[in-house]
């Protein structure tokens, strides 16, 4: 009779259960997951794809995170901790002195952030899409969106009830970035463009 893994304290792919609570393995499988969805995206990605880049079993995804969908969830998290970051050092530069100077210095950064890593968005996009299908996730979403919201205002220098404007300009920008990395939209042009728009009200 073959012992269960209950009474051996090995997984079904032959893992024990020392080397699957290592600790090592945690970030193993965050730096793994990050890359995943990068090169795959969520949808695309699979446990397996995760536990194998990081080099353990696929039972330490379990231990560690609970499922692949936690591990993907903690991976995008830690990735746009790191944007925020450099949103927080852009908004420390130097800008100019008038509200338009801060406007097109900081607009230039953060579009050129956003094509420097496209993959990033791409997969917010896909959540994006997720959360129209799933209540449960939107909701989820809904708080950190508005927060999103709020901290761009603050990085343009705008008052926090411009920022649905704010981000709804910065998401129309990054589709443009996805589709075709040299079709960015410029803070003049921008700015142009929403001056004619003000002209329609008069």
């Amino acid at each position: 009779m073959t012992r269960s893994s209950k009474n051996t304290g090995t997984g079904a792919d032959g893992s024990s259960a020392a080397e699957n609570r290592a600790p090592g393995n945690r970030a193993a499988l965050l730096v793994a997951a990050r890359d995943c969805l990068r090169e795959r995206g969520y949808a695309r990605t699979t446990a397996r794809d995760i536990a194998s880049s990081a080099g353990v079993s696929l039972a330490a995804i379990g231990y560690h995170f609970g499922s692949k969908e936690a591990l993907l969830d903690a991976a995008l998290v830690d990735a746009l901790r790191d944007w925020g970051d450099t949103l927080e050092a852009i908004g420390a530069e130097d800008h100019g002195s008038t509200p338009g100077e801060r406007f097109r210095a900081v607009w230039a950064r953060v579009v050129a952030s956003a094509a420097a890593d496209r993959s990033l968005w791409a997969v917010q996009f896909e959540l994006l899409a997720d959360a129209a299908r799933d209540p449960e996730r939107a909701a989820s979403l809904a708080g950190a969106n508005a927060e999103a919201r709020t901290a761009l205002a603050a990085l343009f220098g705008l008052p926090a009830e411009q920022g649905p404007l704010v981000q709804m300009l910065l998401l129309g920008a990054v589709s443009h970035v996805l589709l075709d990395p040299a079709d960015t939209v410029g803070a003049e042009d921008l700015l142009a463009q929403a001056s004619a728009l003000v002209d329609l009200t008069r």
